[in-house]
């Protein structure tokens, strides 16, 4: 089911990849576009409050000059605070959906995801109280149908949609509250956030520069073209028939008046109660790893595999032993992800050392280093051919042993960020033509930065990095994510153009392989 649904993912990460380069893909950027989208709204709500009558006398009035204002400037200015909105809610959607599909409530995700459940209700309440501010036929149909549902709680006085819209009530007092409550969410919304990416290190808050422009474009270009009009002017104790609806917003009037309020109340908090249960779906035990472990006397301190972990689960504090070195890494095992991004940091995490059980300074206890060294060995000693292969595959990107045969080897990681540089240039000196890694598709790795890492360590941008001897030629990397198919076409491109495993000229050329 997982693969399955991990399949559909791909499939539309690959459909928008034919209009947006992979790095630039919306789909996978949808966490960045809600944060753009909400900073949006923020930034023009703050504007627009300045020009606005807060009072039940004045809010329509002031609405009304707004979208009259010279040059347009009042219609984008609503457009975009209106549109920006409805983006940012679909956005969001999108982000729960898809982070929902691939699983990830789970494990050290559980915290960012049960963070992130109330900021769907903010995002409701700051909506529609938004449109009451305006004041028009829509504001009072709103405020009519969601005093009538609050009076399906127990604790709501009887006939409250009856005393909310009667002319006492609808007072600047009254009004005032509405303000406070439009203006205030946001602002508790941008702490939710906040405190939603507090457990992932190097959290892509913005999109891509090219993506940012071109969705900044794409609401100025609706703001103008469809403005954000108000309708007629409300009138207390008289909600209208018929009138359009924000339907991103206000689905749930309607819905409403086909389930009852006590049933919306039972959809709403019903399937809020699903959504925070989810990371209590207990994990399958083959899923279960164990946390990453530090050996001190391996370790110098270097701090990259804090660096380098995607969950930020590992501190530098002060050393515990008599080693000269001042510091020394901890692992918090309740945010570690076990996917060894930290053993491919570390620079003690090489197969070259003479020990026969080496040990990294950092290590996987459900996959030693010495027993990745020891596999890698006894397949290259099991393959043959003119060109044999080694491919170290990523577990998360989907199932390559398909791919082993008798000039193919063919090593399961938990990410390809876990394999040091060092082991690929191993694998060349020790009988292997070439060395393949295959990932995730680009961009979109699911312990966030593996393939970033692997790209700058190979470049030599990043430690621990790929020594400028190492032969190049004979590397490569493809980001194909859960596509067998097109990691067996490319593996056979590449090995055609391998010079035998006993070459001597060992001329290094990086050819990193992208899917398109």
């Amino acid at each position: 089911m997982g693969r399955t649904v991990r399949s559909i993912d791909e499939s539309i990460s690959a459909f928008f990849d034919l209009a947006f380069a992979p790095s630039r893909n919306p789909w996978r950027h949808l966490g960045g576009l809600a944060f753009l989208f909400l900073i949006v709204v923020v930034a023009t709500g703050t504007i627009a409050y300045t020009f606005y009558d807060t009072s039940v006398a004045g809010a329509y009035e002031s609405g009304k000059r707004l979208e009259d204002a010279p040059w347009y400037t009042g219609r984008l200015l609503r457009g975009l605070h209106r549109y920006g909105a409805d983006a940012f809610l679909v956005v969001s959607v999108l982000h729960l959906i898809r982070e929902a599909a691939r699983g990830h409530f789970r494990r050290v995700r559980w915290y960012s995801w049960l963070t992130g459940v109330p900021l769907l209700w903010l995002t409701g309440v700051a909506g529609i109280a938004g449109f009451w501010l305006l004041w028009d036929e829509r504001a009072i149909y709103s405020l009519a149908a969601t005093a009538q549902w609050l009076e399906a709680l127990p604790i709501a006085a009887e006939e409250l949609s009856r005393n909310v819209l009667t002319a006492q009530a609808l007072n600047d007092r009254f009004f005032s509250l509405i303000m406070f409550i439009h203006i205030g969410v946001p602002l508790i919304l941008l702490a939710g956030v906040w405190i939603h990416v507090q457990r992932i290190a190097l959290a892509r808050l913005w999109p891509p520069a090219s993506l940012t422009v071109g969705s900044l474009l794409m609401l100025s270009l609706l703001s103008l073209l469809v403005p954000a009009q108000s309708l007629g002017p409300a009138d207390a104790g008289n909600v209208s028939a018929t009138l359009s609806l924000d339907w991103f917003f206000m689905w749930l009037h309607p819905v409403m008046e086909r389930v009852t309020p006590a049933g919306l109340w039972a959809l709403t908090l019903g399937l809020t109660l699903v959504l925070s249960a989810l990371p209590l779906i207990p994990v399958r035990r083959i899923d279960v790893r164990s946390a990453a472990k530090v050996d001190l006397g391996n370790c110098n301190g270097c701090s990259r595999c804090a660096a380098d972990c995607p969950f930020g689960a590992i501190d530098m504090v002060p050393r515990t032993d008599r080693s000269r070195h001042a510091r020394q890494p901890v692992v918090n095992a309740e945010q570690c992800a076990a996917c060894g991004i930290c053993v491919g940091s570390c620079p003690s995490a090489t197969p070259f050392r003479s020990i026969e059980a080496i040990v990294s300074g950092i290590e996987m206890p459900d996959t030693p280093l010495a027993e990745l060294r020891r596999e890698l060995q006894q397949k290259l000693a099991a393959i043959d051919g003119a060109r044999p292969v080694v491919v170290f595959a990523c577990r998360q990107a989907g199932e390559f042993e398909a791919l082993a045969d008798g000039q193919t080897a063919v090593i399961a990681v938990e990410c390809a960020a876990m394999v040091p540089p060092s082991f690929l240039e191993y694998a060349t000196r020790h009988g292997a033509a070439g060395v393949m890694l295959t990932g995730c598709r680009e961009t979109d790795c699911e312990y966030r930065l593996g393939d970033r890492w692997v790209r700058q360590r190979l470049a030599g941008e990043r430690e621990p990095r790929l020594r400028a001897a190492a032969p190049r030629e004979r590397l490569a990397v493809l980001w194909c994510g859960n596509r067998p198919e097109r990691a067996r076409f490319e593996l056979l491109a590449f090995r055609r153009g391998l010079p035998p495993a006993d070459a001597s000229n060992m001329v290094f050329h990086a050819d990193v392989v992208h899917d398109d």
